[in-house]
């Protein structure tokens, strides 16, 4: 991101106000990440497989999400679905933040869907990782 931000800067794009809001990008990716490694991680000392569908699962992932392509070109029947995965709002957040300088909370229904998502995902990483913890040294 701060590469990013220097080349808006060489191609005369300064920073705006709006830009605060890659701090608050950053913190709900890193709350989301969180919750999604501390439950995966716990599984993958169990079975080892689990690891390699994690890998297969997050490619496909990645290229769902419209990060070097534009969600217009979907049609708006089939954009909901994407507006749906939990990365398409960090993602439109920073384009938003950073070219077309709108605030997070723009979108409501966005952000709660993402929040629900998160915590869930969260509480139950938490949950799994505290209740296969002990058992963790045994196996490995």
């Amino acid at each position: 991101v701060v590469i990013l931000l220097l080349l808006f800067v060489v191609y005369g794009y300064n920073p705006t106000i709006h830009s605060l809001q890659l701090f608050y990008y950053f913190g709900a990716m890193s709350l989301f990440i969180m919750g999604l490694t501390w439950f995966t991680s716990a599984l993958v000392v169990f079975a080892k497989d689990v690891g390699q569908l994690i890998a297969t699962l997050l490619q496909i992932w990645f290229w769902i999400t419209p990060i070097f392509w534009p969600l217009a070109i979907i049609p708006d029947r089939y954009q909901v679905y994407l507006k749906a995965n939990p990365l398409y709002y960090i993602v439109n957040g920073y384009r938003e933040a950073l070219i077309d300088h709108t605030w997070f909370w723009s979108h409501p229904r966005l952000g709660f869907g993402y929040w629900c998502v998160t915590f869930a995902l969260l509480g139950m990483g938490i949950f799994v990782f505290k209740r296969l913890r002990t058992h963790i040294p045994d196996v490995i």
